[in-house]
């Protein structure tokens, strides 16, 4: 198998394409980021090694498992409303909460998250 390496900075780069897809969300998009600008070394370990969708892939699902379990588990406590707003504006708090949780325990922690 033949290939092709880029000019990279100082270095070079394969070129070769990941073959298998994978499904990356928000989450996803916000951990791959976050590794472009914070964590160098690793991103760029798992982009030469190819493995650097697989991981993000990972991270992500782990993430929206997490959000979606959140939500679940905080609906069932809640009282029905009433009033559709006071409704409307509950999920969006509880979504809002969600979210901010999700990032500070999974997408931006280290100690979570181990390389696959």
């Amino acid at each position: 198998m033949r290939v092709d390496y880029i000019k990279y900075g100082r270095g070079y780069l394969p070129t070769a394409a990941p073959k298998e897809s994978y499904d990356i969300c928000r989450f996803g998009h916000a951990y791959l980021s976050y590794l472009k600008q914070n964590k160098r070394v690793l991103y760029s370990r798992l982009l030469i090694t190819g493995r650097l969708l697989k991981h993000v892939a990972h991270v992500d699902k782990l993430a929206r498992q997490m959000y979606d379990d959140i939500i679940r588990d905080r609906i069932g406590d809640a009282p029905p409303r009433e009033n559709q707003k006071e409704w409307d504006e509950f999920i969006n708090r509880l979504r809002n909460s969600a979210e901010k949780i999700v990032y500070k325990e999974i997408l931006f922690k280290d100690e979570r998250i181990r390389e696959v």
